[in-house]
């Protein structure tokens, strides 16, 4: 889910600082997040092709009609043009709704068309489940060589989500799965060439426990299901990203959204791993529990390191700060990361989410450095710390965010490095050479992750 994010080329505007900039690209991740297109002024404007096919669907089902947008996932059109049936001739899907009939009761509906000698003609028309579009995938699943229209829908309040799997053959768009769902993906989770469906089910009922599910068709075409309940009652998920471990199989990272101790809003993180015949509850296996990894919202597992495997962040009080009031105290986030039979803080660093950066402590640092937010100067600090706050604190490493360019020059002028640009904010640093905890600016490079 992460991608190489650009650096702006700062070449002849910062002169010898660019090249902070061109090294720390090699590090950096962010993330890709799905349009609202709720949240859109108008519709976009069709192409010509899609004219054509919106007035077939016009001839067929009447003018009096609505396209629908998904809302996130790679198809965000009301139209999607691609071969769904093999035959190597690409058919046209159109999500839409029927207006103007009072109480019509008719909501989401799927329209399939066919090009026959050139013009686009409506093939088949089917009601769909729920009224919102919130995702639409296109994939073969599992053993099965068939291409599947898997849509995840929702009803008008948000309060019920299901995910229907379709096929087509011969003009008739077949339902073959549904199941209700708070998120759904399509996904490698093992060695076949094919993803599979995996589902995360809402605690909803009695009957229904918060669960886990990989869903494989085989070649026959039949649904075989490998589930895992949780013991925890989680009504909503954040996320869900894939690892891969040393022998080679995939683990399933879920950040679910649970309430803390104090009873705000909060993530904890599953792990799972399936192996083709089951699937795992990892931690439950470690004797550990999602309960260590409870952190605030918004720290999302991510493959901070882009070695393949994902980390869970967790905050700590920064080294210092234990004896301060809650409110004064400041944090570090450690990076967990499950290999093999152990759960351990790969990496202790400090987050600043806000400002879409992690700096990662070197090993050196660890348990003799804290952070001071400088209010006079702006500069995040990272300070020597002997254990006595009145003591003198040598700063290590000073960072600060410009949002003006005179601001910048004046801090390049004092030593500063550029180290990164997002929008008009742009990141300096400046470490200082303190005996052997002294950093070097190539080192200090490395050590910064930029995030979304």
């Amino acid at each position: 889910m992460f991608r190489l994010q650009s650096v702006t080329d700062t070449m002849g505007k910062r002169g010898p600082y660019s090249l902070l900039a061109v090294l720390l690209s090699l590090s950096m991740t962010g993330c890709s997040m799905g349009v609202n297109v709720d949240n859109m002024l108008a519709p976009p404007k069709l192409g010509s092709e899609q004219e054509q096919i919106y007035q077939a669907l016009k001839d067929s089902a009447g003018s009096a009609i609505s396209l629908k947008y998904p809302k996130s996932g790679s198809f965000l059109s009301a139209f999607i043009v691609q071969d769904i049936d093999g035959d190597e001739l690409d058919e046209a899907i159109v999500f839409y709704e029927k207006t103007g009939v009072a109480n019509a009761g008719t909501g989401l509906r799927i329209n399939v068309l066919d090009s026959i000698d050139g013009v686009w003609k409506s093939v088949c028309d089917r009601s769909a489940e729920g009224s919102e579009i919130e995702k639409v995938v296109i994939s073969r699943l599992g053993e099965n060589d068939r291409t599947n229209l898997i849509l995840g829908c929702s009803s008008a309040n948000q309060s019920e989500k299901f995910v229907s799997v379709y096929s087509y053959e011969d003009g008739y768009l077949d339902l073959t799965f549904r199941k209700n769902y708070a998120l759904f993906d399509v996904g490698k989770t093992g060695p076949s060439e094919n993803p599979d469906l995996v589902l995360l089910a809402p605690a909803s009922t009695v009957e229904q426990q918060a669960s886990a599910a990989v869903y494989q068709l085989d070649a026959q075409g039949k649904y075989h299901e490998y589930l895992c309940p949780f013991k925890d009652s989680y009504t909503d998920y954040s996320q869900l990203i894939y690892g891969a471990q040393p022998d080679g199989s995939v683990t399933l990272y879920v950040d679910a959204a649970t309430g803390t101790a104090t009873g705000a809003a909060g993530l904890q993180t599953e792990i799972l791993s399936f192996d083709g015949s089951q699937l795992v509850n990892c931690l439950e296996k470690l004797g550990r529990s999602a309960k260590d990894t409870v952190r605030r919202a918004g720290l999302y597992s991510r493959d901070i390191d882009a070695d393949g495997t994902p980390e869970i962040p967790v905050q700590r009080v920064f080294t210092g700060y234990e004896e301060r009031a809650e409110a004064e105290q400041l944090l570090r986030t450690d990076w967990l990361m499950m290999k093999r039979d152990q759960l351990y803080a790969e990496y202790s660093s400090y987050y600043s989410a806000g400002n879409g950066y992690v700096f990662m402590l070197p090993d050196a640092w660890h348990g003799k450095v804290t952070v001071i937010n400088d209010a006079f100067s702006g500069e995040l600090q990272l300070c020597r710390y002997s254990g006595d706050w009145n003591a003198e604190l040598p700063v290590m490493l000073r960072i600060y965010i410009s949002e003006d360019e005179a601001d910048t020059n004046e801090h390049l002028a004092a030593g500063f490095h550029l180290v990164h640009t997002k929008g008009t904010a742009e990141y300096l640093v400046k470490g200082e050479d303190v005996e052997d905890l002294g950093i070097s600016v190539a080192q200090l490079v490395m050590c910064f992750k930029f995030v979304s």
